[in-house]
């Protein structure tokens, strides 16, 4: 059982270790907010241009496969073949008819439908499958997807509220201010950092480094410390978005918020 967590008398400022290290809190973390209904990010829609194409990621620890399937949509699901719980998809992303497990031949559509299964009636008469099994019944776990902006989220919980309304009316006007086009993949790149999850996401909300370590901020004129700016935080009090202001000559087209105006858009 989880026992109880108390914040020194200071106050919230001074976060107890235990929260960055206790394997019981960070499984509690795991459950109930990212595999809990919420939606989190997955890819960008234009990652998938063409029906076949795919790429692999993680929902927390859960591997998932992301594809453009053959009706066009985008779909989502446990890289986790029903079988025997092997990885599906091996590569990080590429383009495919099905999607085949490696281990036994378990086959499946780019909906994660499983679409047949290798000896499934046997030879000569002996094993395979019992006369009730059915593929329909045996397909990967499938996650709820949708788009925001160019966004592809996805969630493994049924109790999600739809994507639009977990985003909300201010940070969602925030997302289509950035990605009011689509924008184009020129390439990607992946770290992994070996720390508790929590560390990155408070590193995103300290602007104290901004301009300090991260000097194109300077070099390019895109943020200083003498600069307009601030933080939005959602009604929901669940998402943020940082933002600084710059006087330019240019006309912002992007759009009409008197707050936002002044920051060049993606396609300035």
């Amino acid at each position: 059982m989880q026992q109880e967590i108390k914040w020194p008398a200071e106050g919230n400022a001074r976060v107890p270790y235990r929260m960055f290290s206790d394997p019981e809190i960070y499984r509690a973390e795991l459950n109930r907010i990212f595999l809990g209904p919420t939606w989190q990010y997955l890819a960008l829609a234009g990652e998938l241009p063409q029906p076949g194409d795919y790429l692999t990621t993680f929902l927390a620890e859960t591997p998932v496969i992301v594809t453009r399937g053959s009706d066009g949509e985008i779909h989502a699901m446990v890289n986790r073949c029903a079988h025997r719980g092997n990885l599906v998809c091996l590569k990080r992303r590429g383009h495919t008819d099905n999607l085949t497990c490696v281990y036994h031949a378990w086959r499946y559509d780019l909906e994660g439908n499983l679409d047949s299964v290798a000896f499934r009636r046997g030879i000569a008469g002996k094993g395979g499958m019992p006369a009730s099994f059915r593929l329909e019944a045996h397909g990967l776990q499938k996650l709820r997807v949708d788009t925001f902006g160019d966004l592809v989220f996805g969630t493994l919980s049924p109790e999600a509220p739809p994507l639009a309304s977990y985003i909300g009316n201010l940070i969602g006007s925030r997302i289509h201010r950035v990605l009011h086009g689509k924008p184009k993949v020129l390439g990607t790149t992946s770290q992994i950092l070996h720390n508790n999850w929590k560390l990155y996401f408070e590193n995103v909300r300290d602007t104290y480094h901004a301009t300090l370590l991260h000097t194109f901020f300077t070099t390019f004129r895109l943020s200083r410390l003498t600069s307009e700016g601030g933080v939005d935080i959602a009604e929901s009090g669940a998402h943020h978005a940082s933002y600084t202001r710059n006087k330019v000559d240019r006309v912002d087209h992007a759009t009409s918020d008197k707050l936002y105006a002044g920051i060049p858009s993606m396609r300035e």
